[in-house]
């Protein structure tokens, strides 16, 4: 996304004459050397790099002493991308000519890029003290920083940068990312809407579709993640942007869709089976997503987010052991808690496992699923109040959790509340009309219903449902609905 490569080439005279004459006729014999340099100079402009490579190490036979030899062989390994070897001839040019006003920014560059943060930071030091009102040494030394996880040192380096040159759009873009990382949201804002409009690339439309995602402004974050991709359909991180919005907003088409899409970009990658996974966790398809992260792994063996999310999907399975293996060193996963929480309850440690349910939705209120564990913690405590509660927090977030609705049903049938149960599984018919347990369940509620007040209506809405469930070739109570016809016989008859 950055272009940290700058013009290293001069507008010189091409040289008309042989390099054996120059070395013959030259009076001082070190000159032959910058006969070498200037025809590899001309020779990297039009990108001729093995011919000029073989120019400089030429020069090299006849001093080892000339800065610029070591400097421009640099360069040539840095447009090829070889940034070790290239780091390692700035530094022979450094040491013999550590006045020259590019060489540190050159060599902090490609030590940046070696992740040699620690030497970055230093040859950006240099390079400010050479030249300080440079806006790319200021821009480099914070990239460093950076990466090096201190995002407030690393701000002060990209809004020196910006006040430097108001058209850094890379400083200005890196400012916001840290403004991000350190919470003020409303700065980071102003600038990414000013990007957006005036500098609008796939990186800087892509942050700002990540903030929006943070503020949970979905619409928003949708759109400009939308917007990433269209620019760039091999923005990766934007299809995951896409697949979270979709995911907690339980939309399992779309979900599938937008990962499907990026599957379809040749876009494969242990990364995008992570997110994939993770997306499922939040449609609460587990089996589904211990498949993507088993595929992550496959793909990449070490990769730490894909185990830990498969620790988690196995303590569904009540398979503690890879749980064991990682519960001690990342304890602050929020995947980790809620899977020393199922483990805690698994062992009969009921309170134990509420406290790390609650701990698991304080390190991440979206992971909702933790209410839900809740709500069925609480059960086991036979605190009526706390199931209610956390139940209806669970659907707040998940209002169409089938299982879920029937499980609340379940219990507040067991606690008699017939009434609410009645509401909640007609809630679950209207997710899934064809679901014989939610039917068996609501006749019987209804059932329970009638034989408290009877009523001519109630009676013929329970034996609808019932009729229901036969169609369907799975119901439970003829003696029951039986009952209710012969009920419902004599009032007609009586009427």
């Amino acid at each position: 996304m950055f272009d940290w490569v700058k013009n290293i080439c001069e507008n010189i005279k091409d040289l008309d004459f042989s390099v054996d004459k120059y070395k013959s006729d030259s009076i001082i014999q070190s000159l032959p050397t910058v006969a070498y340099v200037n025809k590899a100079k001309k020779l990297i402009e039009t990108k001729k790099f093995a011919e000029a490579e073989s120019l400089l190490l030429k020069a090299l036979d006849i001093s080892e002493q000339d800065d610029l030899i070591y400097k421009y062989l640099g360069k040539i390994y840095e447009q090829n991308a070889k940034f070790e070897q290239a780091a390692g001839y700035y530094e022979k040019s450094a040491r013999l000519n550590p006045q020259d006003k590019e060489i540190w920014l050159r060599l902090g560059m490609c030590q940046l890029n070696c992740s040699q943060f620690n030497e970055a930071i230093s040859s950006f030091e240099k390079a400010d003290k050479i030249t300080p009102v440079n806006t790319d040494v200021q821009t480099g030394w914070g990239m460093a920083l950076m990466r090096l996880k201190k995002y407030a040192l690393a701000h002060d380096r990209f809004i020196a940068a910006t006040k430097i040159s108001k058209y850094n759009f890379t400083a200005i873009l890196l400012s916001a990312v840290m403004e991000v990382k350190l919470n003020d949201y409303d700065s980071a804002e102003t600038k990414l809407k000013f990007l957006a409009k005036v500098a609008p690339n796939e990186g800087s439309i892509y942050e700002y579709a990540n903030l929006k995602l943070l503020k949970s402004d979905y619409n928003e974050a949708v759109k400009y993640a939308k917007k990433a991709i269209e620019i760039n359909k091999k923005m990766l991180p934007a299809y995951f942007i896409l697949g979270e919005v979709y995911s907690i907003q339980k939309d399992k088409e779309k979900t599938q869709k937008v990962f499907q899409s990026a599957l379809n970009n040749d876009l494969d990658d242990p990364i995008l089976r992570f997110e994939w996974g993770k997306a499922y966790l939040r449609l609460f398809e587990f089996e589904k997503a211990k498949e993507q992260f088993t595929l992550a792994l496959n793909g990449n063996g070490s990769y730490l987010g894909p185990k830990i999310g498969l620790a988690l999907v196995n303590c569904y399975d009540n398979d503690f052991t890879l749980l064991d293996e990682l519960k001690e060193k990342y304890g602050q996963s929020v995947y980790i808690q809620e899977g020393i929480a199922l483990e805690r309850l698994d062992a009969g440690k009921t309170e134990d496992a509420i406290e790390m349910f609650k701990k698991a939705l304080r390190t991440d209120s979206k992971q909702t699923y933790n209410c839900y564990h809740l709500a069925n913690a609480y059960k086991i405590l036979n605190n009526d109040v706390k199931v209610r509660e956390y139940y209806e927090k669970f659907f707040m977030e998940n209002p169409h959790y089938v299982k879920g609705y029937i499980e609340y049903s379940k219990w507040l049938i067991d606690v008699s509340d017939f009434e609410d149960a009645q509401r909640k599984l007609r809630k679950a018919q209207k997710l899934d009309k064809n679901n014989t347990e939610i039917l068996n369940l609501l006749f019987f509620t209804l059932y329970t219903l009638v034989n408290k007040k009877i009523c001519e209506y109630n009676i013929k809405e329970a034996i609808s449902v019932a009729e229901e469930a036969q169609v369907l070739g799975d119901f439970r109570y003829e003696t029951e609905k039986h009952e209710l016809e012969n009920i419902l016989k004599n009032i007609q008859e009586n009427n």
